[in-house]
């Protein structure tokens, strides 16, 4: 029987799934399981990554073991199975978007109840103390930011988009996950990730038209992200990484050179084919909030633990050069032309905000713009936009915002948002004073009279402003983000009402929001561009 540890991966047929699986095996010490879906682009993916390893294997006698099984997350049983071969867990699979704003059905059955299952299976083990759990949550489980809070960090509120039902599915399970009370488990919330099929995947959905201009973004990659998870098992197999750095959450970033803006990731792309966005698109095609991602304040901690930051924002898009032809292609075809048989043909998918402003679906355009006529306001006129990273927003006061000055960490304090406490104390030192003053920052109290000094995860009981008591660890609260899992956790989206009660969302929600605003988004609010896709192929079949 080997002696190797062995790694679970999810997700192994994904971007950032499949480096992890590359990472962990390439290395030589681990043996790995995955669990695919049963379809025939994982039955040839199964024969491929068989078929390589036993190759490796002959030569290498040391190399690991790869095992791969079909089954589904949703399955309770199919977790179990896996989950009892496994030593790491590492959980990356996720359906995303665009996918998930199509099929939010089973978004939800891989997100949040899949991620269920391998907390249940782990915890139900007679292994669950030597099992270790890594969570990969996401940057959308913040909300959008924009110029006037452009730094973030772990605690921060979570806002969750409207209509983005893949974040509620991840930001169910997380909160899943701090409950469970695993002695052995990590989130990692990953940014938007940089990989090299980014801009082809993005030429099918009018997601891309989601990302706002100006919007702060830190992109993590996804042979960086791989390296992460790889430095994880290593250095705890090893006895290198501290105990100290379980039970925490962390930001996923590449840091310092991949701190851009919406309108900078366009334009690295576009400058492939020797053009710019303005050659493609008009400023109005974008949302212009209800997006998410922001600069992360502390992803260095994450890096100063896994050291695993290889790639730059340069090198990448280098690389990307190298690896698709059809940037030289395009370099040569009027920009013109190319808008219309890239760009403006996705007007007609139903997740452009030119389909939702064509066809009557005003509740997307209030999200994602504040009304029509602020859509009809920004027009198509770039000499009248102004973009934040070219220093032409102006503040409150009317002076000019200095992107370079903003995007300096050094100046990034005060940036930050208020968690609602004294966070100059040592965590040791928190008590249940410091948890008064965070509930009522939030808009409520603590229900308990007590807790122990310092114990972020034994649980007490909170009420929100509404009156909802609910259970919760210190650390889900204060250090995690979350809040009344009631009437706080999407959906419904009724984050202009709670803003009124609760400062701690107020601080960020008015950035974008204005204060008069008074708007409700039911619960199955995201079905609405399904539907309509249903009403025009109805139609066309007549």
């Amino acid at each position: 029987m080997s002696e190797k540890k062995t790694v679970l991966v999810t997700g192994a047929s994904g971007s950032m799934g499949s480096q992890v699986l590359k990472c962990v095996m390439d290395t030589g010490k681990f043996n790995c399981v995955i669990l695919l879906r049963k379809k025939r682009s994982n039955e040839k993916l199964r024969e491929a990554l068989l078929k390589k390893y036993a190759k490796i294997k002959a030569k290498i006698k040391t190399s690991g073991e790869l095992t791969v099984l079909f089954g589904d997350l949703s399955n309770k049983a199919d977790c179990e199975k896996v989950v009892a071969m496994s030593d790491y867990v590492l959980h990356c699979a996720a359906v995303i978007p665009p996918i998930s704003d199509h099929n939010p059905v089973g978004a939800e059955k891989t997100n949040y109840y899949g991620a269920k299952n391998l907390i249940d299976a782990i915890k139900e083990s007679p292994r669950a103390n030597e099992i270790k759990y890594v969570h990969v949550g996401t940057v959308a489980e913040y909300g959008n930011r924009t110029w006037q809070h452009p730094w973030g960090r772990v605690g921060d509120p979570l806002v969750p988009s409207v209509y983005d039902f893949y974040a509620i599915t991840k930001l169910k399970a997380e909160r899943y996950l701090l409950e469970a009370e695993l002695p052995n488990w990590v989130v990692l919330r990953q940014s938007g990730v940089l990989h090299d099929n980014l801009f082809k995947n993005n030429m099918s959905d009018g997601l891309m038209f989601h990302t706002c201009w100006n919007v702060p973004i830190e992109w993590a990659t996804a042979r960086d992200s791989g390296l992460a998870l790889q430095h994880l098992v290593e250095y705890d197999n090893d006895g290198t990484l501290p105990a100290e750095f379980w039970q925490k959450i962390y930001n996923i970033g590449n840091g310092e050179t991949c701190r851009v803006t919406g309108y900078e990731t366009m334009d690295a792309g576009f400058a492939l084919m020797g053009a710019r966005p303005e050659q493609f698109f008009k400023p109005n095609w974008a949302a212009a909030r209800n997006f998410h991602c922001f600069w992360y304040y502390d992803s260095d901690k994450l890096n100063d633990y896994l050291n695993f930051r290889t790639e730059t924002w340069e090198s990448f898009w280098k690389n990307m050069a190298k690896l698709n032809w059809y940037f030289k292609f395009g370099a040569i075809l009027p920009k013109s032309f190319l808008s219309k048989v890239t760009i403006q043909k996705l007007f007609k998918n139903s997740n452009s905000p030119m389909f939702w402003y064509n066809n009557g679906i005003d509740g997307r355009i209030t999200a994602f713009y504040g009304s029509r006529q602020k859509f009809e306001e920004i027009g198509t006129d770039w000499s009248k936009y102004q973009l934040f990273c070219k220093n032409q927003i102006k503040d409150e006061q009317g002076n000019l915002v200095d992107y370079q000055e903003r995007r300096d960490i050094k100046n990034a304090k005060k940036y930050l948002l208020s968690h609602g406490y004294d966070e100059s104390k040592d965590d040791s030192e928190l008590d249940i004073e410091d948890m008064k003053q965070a509930a009522e920052f939030r808009g409520g109290s603590v229900v308990s009279e007590t807790m122990e000094k310092g114990n972020l995860y034994k649980k007490i009981t909170w009420k929100c402003h509404n009156g909802h008591e609910f259970t919760s660890s210190p650390y889900t609260i204060i250090k995690a983000g979350h809040w009344c899992p009631e009437c706080c956790t999407p959906a419904p989206w009724n984050f202009d009402e709670l803003s009124k009660h609760i400062p701690f969302f107020a601080q960020v929600w008015y950035d974008t929001h204005d204060e008069s605003e008074n708007n409700f988004f039911p619960a199955d609010c995201y079905m609405d561009i399904i539907e309509k896709e249903r009403e025009l192929k109805n139609k066309k079949k007549k």
